[in-house]
């Protein structure tokens, strides 16, 4: 009975395989948020200022866009450039046209005076005239989209046109994003905000580079996945990373308190 016994806790032993049973418990413990006992959670960096600008004209060709792919640009840089050479000669011709409707009013005027027009001649002098610099004022306005300059300093992220295209409106052009103003999107358990606060500090380790920096809360998400009883945290670093990229992701650790 001994012998049948010790024969059945060989096998036993044979069968059992601990760094299976770890990999599966691991495997069914484990999520894109991380390993929340050791207080670990994976993250990505997001650029928090980046725009798609599109076509506000119809008609008009490009004429340039200077920066590709990847390149940095200055704030007030130019984006895209449209070929308006007609716009700029309707709006010469629609300023000369109401320049000399303003020369009309002004003589009416004087004629006025010695009562030699009429009052209606010269309200209706004033009326061509303003009807003549609203429109000439609306061709100007025209003519400044066919420049789009960049409303902060950035880089391109990607380009969805060329030189020689006349885009409809409302067409993607270009996508960019603010150089440098990176914040780190982490989701973690929403038992962390018994402790979790902002300015809670924390370091990130990018998968990319290996290398690890200091951040900190900024803000906490303002509702609790039910189902995964996740909250989303943002967060930024401390002092702000270089040679970091959107789009990075790496591992943020943090320091859970105690508890007592």
């Amino acid at each position: 009975m001994q012998f049948k016994t010790k024969i059945l806790t060989i096998l036993i032993l044979l069968t059992f395989n601990p760094s299976q049973v770890f990999a599966q418990t691991a495997a069914s413990q484990a999520s894109v948020s991380g390993d929340y006992n050791t207080g670990n959670v994976r993250g990505v960096v997001v650029a928090r200022d980046n725009a798609v600008i599109g076509s506000s004209m119809s008609g008009r060709m490009i004429k340039e866009i200077p920066h590709s792919d990847g390149e940095a640009f200055e704030d007030g840089a130019v984006l895209v450039r449209f070929d308006c050479t007609r716009s700029q000669a309707e709006a010469r011709a629609a300023w000369a046209a109401a320049n000399a409707l303003e020369t009309t009013l002004n003589s009416n005027r004087e004629l006025d005076q010695y009562g030699a027009i009429g009052k209606n001649d010269v309200l209706i002098s004033a009326s061509h005239l303003a009807r003549a610099q609203a429109q000439a004022a609306a061709l100007d306005a025209a003519i400044r989209d066919c420049v789009i300059y960049a409303p902060y300093p950035g880089r391109v992220v990607e380009r969805f046109a060329n030189i020689a295209e006349t885009p409809n409106i409302g067409a993607p052009l270009i996508k960019i994003q603010r150089e440098g103003n990176l914040e780190l999107t982490l989701i973690v358990p929403s038992h962390w905000l018994i402790w979790l606060t902002p300015e809670t500090p924390f370091e990130f380790r990018v998968d990319e580079t290996g290398k690890t920096f200091d951040a900190k809360v900024i803000r906490l998400g303002a509702a609790v996945d039910p189902v995964s009883k996740t909250i989303r945290v943002v967060g930024t670093f401390t002092p702000p990373a270089k040679k970091v990229l959107p789009g990075m992701s790496g591992e943020a650790r943090f320091r859970i308190p105690t508890q007592k």
